[in-house]
């Protein structure tokens, strides 16, 4: 098995409005979206690391790859066994815990100065405060749809913030990775391809995906693996090579 210290910086830019909620209601609205302390959109670790999971499957199904749903009844089968597929390699199981750390991913700086206030007095700052952050979002009033009729249900309005498209998010990905050399560059493992490959193909992100809510476009800046640059185009060429295999040895060599 390979050890490999990993360290991934890569934005997100969103083109179209997004929703990354709460789950909480804020005054009048009833589906807010997430703030830091400072007032600034952001978007949840969690929220990217559940989406990076869902897409890397995806990629391992392309390849005839099994992918276990981590709520299905054998799941937990699976998830205690002393060798952890590939997905739970990546991002851990109930039973044995991932090593990467998936930091929130946070509005860029020049971005950020469009919605703080001009003034330098600290009282008028304050003040228009409240006025520059609300622009970095949109409230649009919504209807819950009845399942059994498809029409609208009677009473059932509600109102729900986005952010703005256009905006961009720069986030980290950082921990240690173990798996299986890579064959054309054993420098690399497996389980840092399947990442890489699932990061690069998001397109959504947060709520409302079906209605065009949440379209994305992900670009890596920097890979560091053992504090060593990564690649790009050197580590997806071994994306072929993800084969039955490969899969296979990884699940089957004992973890160190």
């Amino acid at each position: 098995m390979h050890k490999l210290r990993l360290k991934i910086a890569y934005c997100l830019e969103f083109k179209s409005a997004f929703h990354c909620g709460t789950g909480l209601p804020n005054g009048l609205i009833d589906r807010a979206v997430t703030r830091d302390e400072g007032g600034f959109l952001y978007i949840p670790g969690s929220t990217v690391k559940g989406v990076l999971r869902d897409r890397c499957e995806q990629i391992l199904g392309l390849f005839d790859l099994s992918a276990h749903e981590p709520h299905s009844d054998m799941s937990g089968l699976y998830e205690a066994h002393p060798h952890p597929t590939l997905i739970a390699t990546i991002f851990g199981s109930r039973f044995q815990p991932g090593q990467l750390y998936f930091d929130d991913a946070v509005m860029d700086g020049s971005q950020q100065v469009w919605f703080d206030s001009p003034s330098s007095q600290p009282d008028v700052k304050e003040e228009k405060r409240h006025e520059y952050r609300a622009r970095q979002v949109e409230t649009r009033t919504q209807v819950s749809i009845s399942r059994l009729t498809g029409t609208a249900q009677m009473g059932a309005l509600y109102h729900s913030e986005y952010g703005m498209y256009g905006l961009k998010f720069a986030g980290e990905i950082k921990g240690v990775l173990m798996g299986t050399p890579l064959m054309g560059a054993p420098q690399w493992n497996f389980p840092l391809l399947v990442l890489v490959a699932g990061l690069l193909s998001l397109d959504r992100i947060g709520g409302n995906k079906s209605t065009g809510a949440g379209e994305v476009i992900c670009t890596i800046s920097a890979i560091l693996g053992d504090d060593t640059p990564v690649i790009l185009d050197d580590l997806l060429a071994e994306l072929p090579y993800l084969d039955r295999e490969m899969y296979t040895e990884l699940e089957q060599e004992p973890a160190r």
